[in-house]
């Protein structure tokens, strides 16, 4: 799975891979994004979710695009990583400017703060909320499609209804 955007980015620099202390989210990733809404964010069909879980990082769970077309990932982040507290790592996405060609919009009224993110062909919505941040990831086919913001916004808003 491809989970770019420049905070995660900041987050594999800053903990160094170190371990969790605690368990992501009591949804399995899965569970936070139904098919249906990861194919209207690839813009095509996808398959089912697959979870994968990056011990001491995340639990995810990525469509991929059929006929390997694209592909939309969910992505919890454990509690603390390297000994600090995920609020303070996705604090550092206030504070760190973003890579040569990346953008961030800061999103209001998503969870406890919120960020979209393109890198290139890479869009993400990341959003803290608690202790957890949720990442939602889209590669699409074509690039980005009218509403692309709007749905994986609301696939996010929908995953912290969930949780």
């Amino acid at each position: 799975m491809r989970l770019a955007g420049w905070v995660f980015g900041v987050v594999l620099v800053v903990v160094g891979g170190g371990r969790a202390s605690a368990q992501v989210g009591m949804v399995p990733p899965c569970g936070l994004m139904s098919q249906a809404v990861a194919a209207g964010i690839n813009g095509g069909a996808v398959q089912a979710g697959r979870e994968q879980d990056m011990p001491g990082v995340a639990k995810s769970c990525s469509f991929a695009g059929d006929g390997n077309n694209g592909q939309v990932a969910i992505a919890e982040s454990a509690p603390t990583m390297g000994g600090m507290t995920t609020a303070q790592i996705f604090k550092l996405g206030e504070t760190t400017p973003p890579s040569p060609g990346t953008t961030v919009t800061v999103l209001s009224g998503l969870g406890d703060g919120a960020y979209f993110i393109t890198t290139g062909p890479n869009f993400d919505v990341w959003v803290l909320k608690g202790q957890v941040m949720l990442d939602v990831n889209a590669v699409p086919p074509q690039g980005p499609h009218p509403g692309l913001e709007a749905a994986m916004v609301a696939a996010a808003r929908g995953a912290l209804a969930g949780m």
